[in-house]
């Protein structure tokens, strides 16, 4: 009698971890759905391989002990619509790259200085500005640029409307920003912005003119405002709960296009909980500026386009912002790239 009750006890037992395990199950199969259906609303691209994105073999080989996925970022100045079918052929008004390092769980944004004088690949195959690539051929061809002008690994993109950051802003609730007295916070005041002493607050459109301001100084200091905004969003975002998140989410991935795939994006996500997200590391390329020029140049009819001192210190200081590698040798395709443009353009 006492075993016929023990075995009765013993499938119940068994039954109610069934049914605890369906649930579980179910959930996780539910959000797992539902993530997926959000990340469906994302304007998807072909994945590239190393072969299609001119990643070098030489490149592979110096970086293969680094556990870091380079993302390029491409912010599309496209003026008609924020949100679109199809944003390719347009100029990149921001070209960043976003490193994941797995090793010292920290993210690095790198922003480029897009007027540099580089050699865009097939089909193309001539030079140009940075930003140019991306309008001669979309996103595909702009990974294939950065990885043929700087030595790079990339074969994942993000792509979007610049004017998708004036959405994005208005979502969290707009940004403050400090700002000493001056014609950058006249300029800012007269985007319409308001103020309480030197912090100015900032609706999604006046956040989007703020990023674009270049009359008060140059394009590297655009650069860095474009990441005070970013990391001022940020700062916003790290304060919402799930639910508001998802919301955000759900606005927002229709202005996104990407060649990376729904279990890419989870699997990033889910390392970046284990990273330090309250210091990210922000570079530009190149550092030192308008020291970095050697001369303005016209070319094809575009002006200004920038003619650097020395491509293959661009491609060394890329890669101690990226891997902190200081012996970093340029590749031979870089190299050669140095001395083509030397013969075409005429520098000291």
């Amino acid at each position: 009698m006492k075993r016929k009750k023990q075995r009765n006890k013993t499938k119940i037992l068994l039954v109610v971890i069934a049914i605890l395990v369906s649930i579980i199950l179910g959930l996780v199969l539910g959000g797992n759905f539902y993530i997926d259906s959000l990340l469906n609303r994302t304007i998807r691209s072909k994945k590239l391989s190393n072969e299609d994105a001119l990643v070098s073999q030489e490149v592979l080989d110096q970086v293969k002990n680094h556990r870091i996925i380079n993302i390029a970022v491409f912010g599309s100045d496209n003026a008609e619509t924020a949100q679109w079918q199809n944003y390719e052929m347009e100029r990149s008004d921001a070209t960043k790259i976003i490193s994941l390092d797995f090793d010292a769980k920290k993210i690095k944004i790198t922003s480029l200085q897009r007027d540099t004088l580089i050699w865009i690949p097939e089909p193309y195959n001539d030079y140009d500005k940075l930003n140019h690539a991306h309008w001669r051929g979309g996103p595909e061809l702009a990974v294939k640029t950065l990885n043929y002008n700087f030595d790079l690994d990339i074969t994942q993109y993000v792509g979007f409307s610049f004017e998708a950051i004036e959405t994005l802003v208005d979502l969290v609730g707009g940004i403050d920003i400090t700002l000493p007295e001056g014609l950058l916070a006249t300029k800012v005041m007269n985007l319409g912005a308001t103020r309480d002493g030197d912090v100015f607050h900032l609706k999604g459109k006046q956040a989007l003119g703020y990023c674009r301001i270049r009359e008060v100084d140059d394009d590297f200091h655009r650069m860095d405002r474009q990441n005070e905004v970013i990391l001022k969003v940020l700062e916003k975002l790290s304060k919402k709960n799930a639910f508001e998140l998802m919301e955000i989410v759900d606005e927002m991935l229709p202005y996104v296009e990407t060649n990376l795939t729904n279990n890419e994006i989870k699997n990033d996500i889910t390392s970046l909980l284990s990273f330090d997200l309250k210091h990210i590391d922000q570079f530009q390329i190149p550092s030192k500026g308008m020291d970095s020029i050697e001369k303005v140049i016209e070319y094809n009819g575009f002006s200004p386009i920038y003619m650097m001192k020395n491509y293959e210190d661009l491609a060394k200081e890329l890669h101690w912002n990226i891997y902190e590698d200081e012996n970093y040798q340029p590749s031979s395709n870089i190299v050669q790239l140095e001395r083509n443009i030397q013969n075409q353009f005429g520098g000291s």
